[in-house]
């Protein structure tokens, strides 16, 4: 429910995402309940005893060994397991607010890839590889012929130029050359129109007709940039707008931005701040879902704390680093929903139904879940950790990043809940038998 809960996104990547994810979960929960019970029966009461009947391997002798370590650890050092999730868990949380958003679809492959290599070296032979586009336009009676407007178009490329992120900037008055300057606005006019309709009749005429159109109504200013980054993107709007500013432009002109770079810049902020909307949506309709499924407020929200310090300590560790926000990692934010929740919820309903025993206290329930269910639920946490461990090898970014985060998100969740989650309980409900079971 929680991942379908996105096709209410306004974004349709979003919402293929949130309905395949969805999809595929019920998938997986049908073929659990259907057909492995049917395998199991299918193998007769033989084979089950033989299995049954088999030798424990040195490998489930240590894990059990680890898991029910853990269990004692968190019921008999409550207050220093408590005291170090503080501490753990608290330090991130600065590096939140260093998060940025920023992408570029280059830096996706890693460092030394061919792609990176070849956009470096054309970045050096020529003023840049990718785009942008400043679009002028005439909106009042006057075209972009007046010398007013053709004068503040070298001034505005002279500031972009400046700006070490843009490798050369081009204009119609670069192929109209100077400004005139007689005094008489209407004879300069004609004097730019001169000059263009004998760079239009030019061998080069065929430029011309993709910087300004024939009327003279609409002007493309072209800028060729060393970096395709959303920042750099950013920085130049800021630019042109602070010199807008100082030198704004004459009455019944408008300017406006275009261009592959910029529709990116435009792209990521709506697909990440929709991404994160919609992991907010996501969160609540999760809290709500296992509220209702434990009908308790304080077990739905004890079922929340895997998957909050899990965002904390990964996020916030991503911001010292200086890891940037991209859509990668916007796709990832709803994923952390699913996995971090999971082991609290089996973990979580197997504690009630042991503490429902009423000859035994919360001590005793929470170290006889560290037995098989705490086995099973490291059996889950490694296995699905050490598959997306594969993904390390591969050479685009984005993998490399998604393995390196569910990996991550694995290991904290399920630490978080086979630690963090015994030692609230026993913080909360030490010595009470049954107390906390509703």
């Amino acid at each position: 429910m929680a991942f379908a809960s996105l096709a209410l996104a306004p974004i349709p990547p979003v919402q293929v995402f949130g309905l395949f994810v969805a999809v595929g979960v019920f998938i997986a929960w049908l073929t659990t309940m259907i057909f492995v019970p049917a395998f199991v029966v299918a193998l007769g009461e033989t084979s089950l005893n033989r299995i049954a009947s088999g030798n424990t391997t040195s490998s489930e002798r240590v894990l059990a060994w680890c898991v029910r370590g853990m269990g004692q650890l968190a019921t008999r050092r409550t207050y220093l397991l408590l005291g170090l999730f503080v501490v753990v868990v608290g330090a991130p949380v600065p590096g939140l607010t260093h998060i940025q958003i920023n992408d570029n679809p280059v830096c996706w492959f890693k460092s030394g890839s061919e792609i990176r290599v070849a956009i470096e070296e054309l970045n050096e032979t020529f003023p840049g590889v990718y785009n942008a586009n400043l679009i002028v336009e005439a909106t009042g009676l006057e075209d972009l012929t007046d010398p007013l407007i053709a004068a503040s178009a070298p001034g505005l490329q002279q500031t972009l130029e400046r700006n070490s992120v843009v490798g050369d900037t081009t204009s119609y008055m670069d192929m109209a050359g100077p400004v005139p300057d007689s005094g008489d606005i209407k004879r300069d006019q004609m004097a730019i129109k001169r000059e263009l309709d004998s760079a239009a009749e030019s061998p080069n005429g065929h430029l011309l007709g993709g910087l300004i159109t024939s009327e003279y109504r609409n002007a493309n200013i072209q800028l060729l940039m060393k970096e395709g980054d959303n920042q750099a993107m950013h920085e130049l709007v800021d630019l042109t707008e602070a010199h807008l500013a100082d030198n704004p432009l004459p009455a019944g002109f408008d300017i406006a931005w275009g261009g592959e770079t910029y529709l990116d810049l435009v792209w990521q902020d709506k697909m990440v701040s929709g991404m994160f909307k919609a992991f907010l949506s996501t969160f609540g309709v999760a809290l709500v879902l296992v509220i209702l499924l434990f009908r308790s407020l304080r077990w739905g929200l004890l079922a929340m704390v895997p998957m909050s310090v899990s965002i904390v300590l990964v996020y916030g560790t991503m911001g010292f680093m200086g890891r940037n926000y991209d859509m990668p990692l916007a796709v990832l934010s709803t994923l952390v929903l699913g996995i971090s929740i999971d082991f609290a919820i089996h973990f979580l309903q197997r504690c009630r139904e042991q503490m429902k025993v009423a000859v035994m206290n919360s001590i005793e329930a929470i170290e006889r879940i560290f037995e098989k269910p705490g086995r099973a639920i490291a059996r889950n946490a490694l296995i699905v950790a050490l598959g997306f461990v594969l993904m390390f090898f591969s050479s685009l970014g984005p993998y490399l990043v998604v393995g390196t985060l569910m990996a991550s998100i694995m290991v904290i969740s399920f630490l978080t809940s086979l630690l963090l989650l015994p030692a609230v309980i026993s913080f909360f409900t030490k010595g009470n038998p049954g107390r906390g079971s509703t």
